[in-house]
């Protein structure tokens, strides 16, 4: 009994041996018949190129990190792990730290650069635009860097920031704001279309002791500076501005038919509304051709139609 019981055991220590040496020679095969590769050295590289060649490995970039480095450009490779040289399973992960670049830049140069490429610029240099001031000057168009400071080519810290002269163009020509109080809306026009000014808004008010259409008040204020392009506020005598309730629906047509005659006429019709300028027609018409322009419902407006560069015609709506 004691002898069969030895025989048993022995027999069941050789097949579990048998038994675990076949599994661990299986397992060690099938561990070889993974492919393996070289990681390669990355160091310097940029990552463009480093996920192509790592993708043709069949392994994964992982950007670990980044650091500012003089030596390295920026995102280029600075570390690598694991290290080159070692072999690997394919699939596995390859961590990479990259280059931020130098600490200090050298100041790239703006001057003559329009300030929107120039932000760009600088963007790309890891700088930040700082204080801009504008100048009026003929030497150089409008919207021109014209200086810089720190000056191009000094050595600057990433993320400082540089301040910018910028030209605004030629100087507009300025005149002092002449009195159009008293003076009718279309003379008024024309006398702002000389000084080259902007039709602001027209404030309809109402004076009894007045004409229709009389300038009752102005903002810019007589005899204050102007330049080409400000804008004017004109306050216009209009019976309907006591009434309060302004024209009807059917009033909200503008209507003018040219002259009769043999030769076409340059005709521009420009509205004032929702504190726009809006130009309706500017073009060449035939003469005794009708003109026609609908006014925006319940919005205050203005109409002006010019022939041959005169004003004709003007109407407001309130």
């Amino acid at each position: 009994m004691i002898r069969s019981a030895f025989k048993f055991l022995a027999a069941l220590i050789v097949f579990m041996a048998v038994a675990g040496a076949s599994a661990f020679f299986t397992l060690s095969f099938f561990i070889q018949k993974e492919e393996s590769v070289v990681v390669p050295d990355l160091s310097g590289k940029d990552a463009v190129s480093v996920l192509r060649l790592l993708s043709a490995l069949e392994l994964n970039a992982k950007v670990r990190g980044f650091e500012y480095d003089g030596q390295v450009p920026r995102d280029h490779v600075i570390h690598q792990s694991p290290e080159p040289g070692r072999t690997i399973k394919k699939g596995r992960d390859v961590s990479l730290v990259l280059s931020r670049g130098s600490l200090s830049v050298a100041l790239p140069d703006l001057r003559g650069q329009s300030l929107s490429r120039a932000r760009i610029i600088l963007h790309e240099n890891g700088l930040e635009s700082g204080h801009t001031t504008f100048v009026y000057t003929r030497d150089a168009d409008r919207d021109r860097i014209l200086a810089q400071t720190p000056s191009p080519g000094q050595s600057a810290a990433r993320s400082s920031t540089v301040d910018m002269l910028v030209s605004r163009g030629p100087r507009p020509a300025a005149y002092k704001m002449p009195d159009v109080a008293g003076r009718f809306l279309d003379e008024t026009m024309l006398l702002i279309d000389d000084y080259k000014l902007f039709l602001d808004a027209l404030i309809p008010v109402y004076d009894n002791s007045k004409p229709d259409n009389m300038i009752l008040g102005q903002n810019p204020s007589a005899g204050h500076r102007v330049e080409e392009g400000d804008g004017v506020r004109l306050r216009v005598n209009r019976a309907e501005a006591e009434a309060g309730g302004g024209r009807g629906v059917e009033e909200r047509l503008f209507t003018y038919r040219l002259a009769p005659g043999y030769l076409k006429q340059h005709v521009r019709l420009e509205m004032r509304v929702y504190g726009m300028n809006v130009t309706i027609y500017d073009e060449l018409m035939g003469p005794g051709k009708e003109i026609w322009a609908i006014v925006p419902r319940y919005a205050r407006a203005a109409v002006f139609l010019y022939v041959n560069d005169e004003l004709v015609a003007t109407d407001l709506y309130n």
